[in-house]
């Protein structure tokens, strides 16, 4: 006989369960304007919402994930901003990256282990490397990063993640004052359609910004 979830826990699943069917909407938006040859229009969308980059030299870089899958494989997009983080730290624009990432929903993998592996093995030493494991989501990510920094006395940051989701990570992580340069990735190659569509992609931060705001999380 399986446990009865409390009121909070049965909220979280109502919640996942929500957030992922708006993915699948968003993400079939996107396969149906690259099928047509409308996902150019993303560009116009996107303008509004896209953050120059700052690379001034900052003490640490922090990258935050893109995906896992249930096998504990990182997503295309997972793995570009670790190559980029890892580029940016071998340029000497920080001195120490923390990975940022946990399970998407209870039961699945953290990417913030896997993540750790793959700057590893960008190059990155792995005592230069901090690992938040524990976030969901993009407010998460900035109020668990933000304690590892605000304990060291450093809260001053490179932000790598996609350019469209720049601008919603980086009011996350200004909310828990927490200085902020933009180090978006240049550009992520083989992520499912869905995904890759620049429609879908700038549909799910608008509602993305919405949601936010109305929670107080931005």
């Amino acid at each position: 006989m399986q446990p009865r979830r409390s009121p909070s826990e049965r909220y979280q699943w109502r919640e996942i369960r929500a957030r992922r069917r708006v993915e699948q909407a968003v993400e079939s938006l996107g396969e149906r304007a690259l099928a047509l040859g409308f996902d150019s229009l993303g560009g116009r969308l996107a303008a509004p919402i896209l953050v120059e980059p700052d690379l001034r030299p900052r003490p640490w870089i922090v990258v935050l994930s893109g995906g896992i899958t249930s096998k504990g494989l990182l997503s295309a997009t997972s793995r570009a901003r670790v190559a980029w983080a890892a580029d940016l730290y071998r340029r000497g624009l920080g001195e120490r990256l923390v990975v940022s990432g946990g399970p998407r929903r209870p039961g699945r993998p953290s990417s913030g282990p896997a993540m750790r592996q793959l700057a590893i093995d960008q190059g990155v030493p792995a005592e230069r490397i901090d690992v938040e494991g524990h976030s969901s989501r993009t407010s998460e990510n900035a109020e668990e990063v933000a304690l590892l920094l605000q304990a060291r006395g450093e809260p001053s940051i490179l932000l790598v993640t996609s350019p469209v989701h720049m601008r919603r990570a980086m009011l996350c992580f200004e909310k828990h004052a927490v200085e902020v340069g933009a180090a978006p990735v240049p550009a992520v190659s083989g992520e499912r359609p869905g995904r890759a569509s620049l429609v879908s992609q700038v549909l799910h931060e608008y509602i993305g910004l919405a949601y936010y705001r109305l929670r107080g999380w931005i």
